[in-house]
């Protein structure tokens, strides 16, 4: 059996080393917000191994998890497909049997998010979805869809790329965006998500200007900008396009404005230019 199969030490244990490394053993500054993956579903020929996808994702959601760039993610896997079970060993520890100095006490981290997953299975091929809800919410905020043959393509790859994939979704990567219209106006500033709203300000004496993005997707994208500078109104938009080799990403974008001053109205149509970096740290999930 492929080492990637193998359950994680702390599963080969007792029922006990489960309960330590799932309802709160992980020692993180802040609680953790809990990710668990529920038993998929799966229909075909082959539905035992499609059923046995969603233990492959939570061991290598657990490994990616434990390295250093996604530290900043506040996030862990959480058992419940064992919750029965772990739940009626906390019950028996409670029995004069056990040392109660040392009975595990319940500190189960909250499951914020749940994944559920269907597996279509025929001779020849094997289709996953993966759906993740927010448990709050009970919105979708993250999902996967891959189609393989199982015979002559490497399963693990495709748990491979789910689970970063579903990893960038909940904890994206943190962007730096360097950004210019001309020598003066430069943003240079850091963002969570660069596929979601945000705001920027200009450096220096365009620090009262505020440029807020509407991204439609990774590409692309509309901004406004708003604000005082050098004793004038500016107001302005445009539409802006990014595009990536890599990690890194060239901006540009048509950016017509108008200035206010003195009751006079001086209108542009300047272009803003520049770099957008995909950094390895990422944000908080959540």
């Amino acid at each position: 059996m492929s080492p990637r199969f193998a359950m994680p030490r702390c599963r080969q244990m007792a029922l006990a080393c489960a309960i330590l490394w799932l309802t709160g053993g992980q020692a993180l500054a802040t609680s953790p917000m809990g990710l668990g993956f529920q038993r998929f579903t799966a229909t075909g020929p082959k539905d035992a191994l499609g059923r046995g996808v969603s233990d492959m994702l939570d061991t290598d959601m657990v490994t990616l998890l434990n390295e250093g760039a996604n530290s900043k993610c506040n996030l862990a896997v959480r058992e419940v497909k064992r919750m029965d079970d772990i739940l009626k060993e906390l019950e028996l520890q409670k029995s004069p049997q056990f040392d109660q100095s040392k009975r595990v006490i319940p500190n189960f981290i909250e499951l914020r998010f749940s994944a559920t997953g269907h597996v279509v299975t025929t001779e020849n091929s094997m289709a996953i979805d993966i759906k993740i809800t927010d448990t709050r919410s009970n919105k979708v905020v993250a999902s996967f869809e891959a189609t393989l043959d199982p015979e002559s393509q490497d399963i693990l790859k495709t748990i491979d790329q789910a689970v970063k994939s579903i990893l960038d979704q909940l904890c994206p990567r943190a962007h730096r965006l360097n950004l210019s219209v001309g020598p003066h106006f430069v943003i240079d500033t850091e963002v969570c998500d660069i596929t979601k709203p945000f705001q920027a300000r200009p450096k220096g004496g365009f620090s009262g200007v505020q440029v807020s993005f509407t991204p439609r997707s990774r590409e692309a994208g509309s901004f406004t900008e708003a604000g005082k500078a050098y004793g004038a109104q500016w107001n302005g938009r445009g539409d802006y396009t990014i595009a990536w080799s890599g990690d890194s990403g060239r901006f540009q974008a048509s950016n017509p404005n108008t200035v206010l001053v003195v009751g006079r109205r001086v209108q542009h149509n300047d272009v803003m230019t520049g770099t957008v970096t995909r950094l390895p740290r990422r944000c908080p999930a959540g």
